[in-house]
This record gives structure tokens, sequence and C-alpha cells, in this order.
């Protein structure tokens, strides 16, 4: 019996997975003897081992969000434009990034782990309406995420190839096929949530997100753009926190919604 139907005809998948892992094993030289009864078929065990490694792939990737947010909770700040991106007093939010790169190293490189990545339109450009087809994102002809970045959007493009690996894919179908095309082209590594606060707050929103990673610039905007606007009935437990001299980091795991 192979994988496929295994997975449609046992009562849970936990049988499932048993099989996979003892299949896995008996192959890797460990005893056959540690066979479930119901063992997958000898011609299957290819298929077997490479749906194994992909449930484990999957088991092991994570949805990851990092976001920097001002003190009273916002990412952006009022009157973004395309002269100002981030709002009013929003650039102030990332100094932590640009005056103290040794000292937060560490989530700098955090940030850009991933295999590939989700944003809004919104982060992707100014523009609104229709595409103009002329714009290129904010970060030049090298962005810096060098992976697949699917871009949420009503309106269908063509992807967009850019220079060290990065290619922006328009995707309209929301934020769960997003997460599904991201999945497949992440090669088992973390998708990430690259913002902006509307897009993190649907994700928090659906249950999506496994980790949230804060990044609080001790200052206020008093408007803008918030985090977990609309966003109820999340639990999170903190995994770490340190304070450098520009920003305080805070890992959260995010609580699974039937966990919760």
């Amino acid at each position: 019996m192979c994988p496929e139907t295994l997975k449609d005809s046992w009562l849970g998948a936990g049988s499932w997975l048993t099989t996979l892992f003892y299949t896995a094993r008996s192959l890797q030289g460990k005893s056959p003897a540690r066979l479930p009864s119901r063992s997958v078929h000898a011609s299957c065990y290819p298929v077997a081992i490479g749906s194994f490694d992909l449930l484990m792939e999957r088991i092991m990737a994570r949805v990851t969000c990092d976001v920097t947010i001002s003190l009273d909770g916002f990412v952006a700040g009022p009157e973004q434009s395309l002269e100002q991106p981030l709002g009013r007093g929003g650039e102030q939010l990332h100094r932590w990034q640009f005056e103290a790169r040794e000292e937060d190293a560490a989530e700098r490189a955090g940030i850009l782990d991933a295999g590939a990545y989700i944003m809004g339109r919104n982060m992707f450009g100014p523009e609104r309406g229709a595409p103009s087809g002329t714009w290129r994102g904010w970060w030049g002809e090298d962005p810096p995420y060098h992976a697949p970045v699917f871009v949420l959007t009503h309106y269908a493009s063509e992807p967009l190839a850019m220079e060290g690996g990065t290619e922006f894919r328009f995707v309209t179908g929301g934020i769960r096929q997003a997460l599904q095309l991201a999945r497949e082209a992440a090669g088992g590594k973390n998708v990430a949530i690259a913002g902006g606060a509307s897009t993190i707050n649907q994700f928090l929103e659906a249950g999506l997100l496994d980790e949230l990673r804060l990044h609080i610039s001790p200052r206020l905007l008093g408007s803008g753009e918030r985090l977990f606007e609309g966003v109820s009935g999340r639990e999170f437990i903190p995994r770490s926190s340190r304070s450098t001299g520009l920003v305080t980091h805070v890992v959260y795991e995010v609580v699974p919604p039937d966990k919760a």
C-alpha cells in the first residue's frame, strides 16, 4: 500500500507517519522488526522515503515574521508616500539595522535566513490600482531577499526576476495560496512573512504564523500602520529577549488556534 493510499485510508495521520518513519529506519539499516505490522509494501519504499523526507522538511520548517515596531505598536508612521515609504518618523524605527550592525548582527541575519518570503503589495511598492509595469520594488536591482518573494495583490502580473536570485511572484488567491506556493519554493527552509502590518495581521488572525520576532524601537509614532490591528484570541509564548542600544528583540512562539 503506497503512502497516498495509507494517508487516505488509515484513521489519523499518526499511523501513516509512523509507517514512513520505520520504513526509513529499515532502509537505513535499522532493525526491520521495528516496522509496524501494516508496513509499506517494498515496491513503494522509494516513494515512502521521498515522502518522509519531504514531510520532515515541512515539519521542521516554520512560518516566521521579523517586524520592527514602535513602542506604541506601529510598523510605519502616518503619511506614507513615495518619498516616505515608512511614513513620518518610520525610518527612525530601523536605526538599529544600520547604526549597530555588529551589535545586532544575529537578528539582522535572521531576517534573511528564509527560503521564501511573502509580502503585501503596499510593501512591494507605492502603486495603487492596476500596476504600471515599470515599478521594480524599493530595493534596487539586487534586493536583499535572494529567494522567491510572493506578493499579495488583486492584479495578476508576470514574475519579476531581479539580480541575486530574488524573484517577485504575484499572487491573487490570498494568503493561503501564497503560503502554499512559498512552502513549495522554500526547499524545506522557513517561510518569512515580510510585511507590512496588514499582511502580518492577516496571517496572525488566520493562525498561520509559528514564530513572531519583534524588534521594538524605543520611539513613539502616535499613529500609522498598527501591528495586531483586528487580531484577537491569539496566545504567545515568550522564547527569548535581549536589548541593545537601539532596540529590544523579543521572540514569541505563536500558539496554534486549536491549542490556545
